[in-house]
């Protein structure tokens, strides 16, 4: 080894080194910073006015747009928290109960055997042949979809003083990302080795993904969330203000989403003997409450970031599953990361030997 190569060698090795070790250190509130990075690139247009208002006074522009975003995560949740928890307590109550007396398989079979379930039979007479029975298959996919209800909503009571925590820790880091981010981006420019002009590609990249995918998931989810909450109060259905939570949240979920809640929701007035509200309300899933899913999301997301569809889907889809919740913004991040990058290269370096 070249002897002056050693003092290189020594100073990246040592740096890896330290580097890790900082990312364990930092383990416990690595996803709440995430976070506010997300919030801080997102929200920082206004940010930028609310400096101007005071003229420069960045403590203060800082202060209230984290205020801003606090009231804006947590109003809502507040305003409507005691009808939201007591829909949530009965709601996991009843689905308890029903996974312990095995109810639903009652449920199941009525339906089955109603004029909606004739298909159903149709199909069963078509899969005998096969000896594949789909009651037992219907019944086991609703036992696991409630099991899963009931896991999930205990994981979340169990965890609440941990969300807690990570949203004080990212409300926290999202003031000094927004007050110091100009500088920590400086200091980040200058370590990334890259032409001017390349790394403005990069980041601009960056920004504008996210931008995106935040407002066309949140816009999206909101959008569902009010039509879909608005629809099962007027029609009747139990848990108006949850069950609309619950569809805002699965905005996020690139495959499924809203409707696995307003279908069975539909099954239900129809079960319930209300087949007029039962039809109102598939009708208004299909046509309003997904469409907007339809056309909010690729107009925010693929139309901005010209990010190819069929990859975005997956990327959303891997990065969920691969990250967590936060995987839905981190997936279609690295994809246009990597497109940036693939740009760059077909333009420095293709064709050269």
């Amino acid at each position: 080894m070249n002897p002056k190569t050693i003092p290189i060698v020594v100073f990246f090795g040592l740096l890896t080194l330290i580097s890790l070790h900082l990312v364990h250190i930092f383990d416990l509130v690595l996803i709440p910073m995430l976070w506010a990075v997300i919030l801080a690139i997102v929200v920082y247009p206004l940010y930028r006015l609310f400096l101007k208002l005071f003229r420069g006074r960045r403590n203060w522009a800082s202060l209230i747009m984290t205020l801003l975003v606090v009231g804006i995560t947590t109003g809502p949740m507040i305003l409507f928290s005691g009808t939201l928890a007591g829909e949530a307590l009965d709601f996991y109550g009843r689905i308890a109960s029903s996974v312990r007396d095995l109810r639903y398989e009652e449920q199941i079979q009525q339906l089955l055997e109603s004029p909606v379930g004739g298909f159903f039979l149709q199909i069963k007479e078509k899969l005998s042949a096969l000896n594949v029975e789909i009651v037992p298959l219907v019944v086991r996919f609703f036992e696991n979809l409630t099991n899963i209800i009931v896991r999930q909503m205990q994981e979340g009571a169990k965890n609440f003083l941990v969300f807690l925590f990570d949203y004080l820790v990212t409300v926290f880091v999202l003031f000094f990302f927004l007050r110091d981010g100009e500088a920590m981006l400086n200091v980040f420019k200058d370590l990334i080795p890259m032409s001017s002009e390349h790394k403005e590609t990069v980041l601009g990249r960056i920004e504008e993904t996210l931008s995106a995918v935040v407002r066309g998931v949140g816009l999206t989810g909101i959008t569902q969330g009010i039509l879909s909450g608005l629809a099962f109060w007027i029609l009747g259905v139990p848990y108006p203000l949850f069950l609309g939570l619950l569809i805002a949240f699965l905005a996020f979920v690139p495959l499924g989403g809203a409707a696995m809640i307003w279908i069975p929701s539909s099954l239900y007035l129809y079960m319930e003997g209300s087949w007029g509200k039962a039809l109102i309300l598939f009708l208004w899933g299909a046509l309003v409450i997904s469409m907007v899913d339809n056309f909010l999301k690729p107009y925010f997301i693929g139309e901005r970031t010209k990010l190819p569809t069929v990859f975005l889907f997956f990327s959303i889809l891997g990065g969920l599953s691969y990250y967590g919740f936060i995987g839905v913004f981190l997936g279609p991040l690295v994809l246009a990361l990597f497109l940036s990058l693939i740009q760059i290269y077909r333009q420095e370096y293709a064709g050269r030997s």
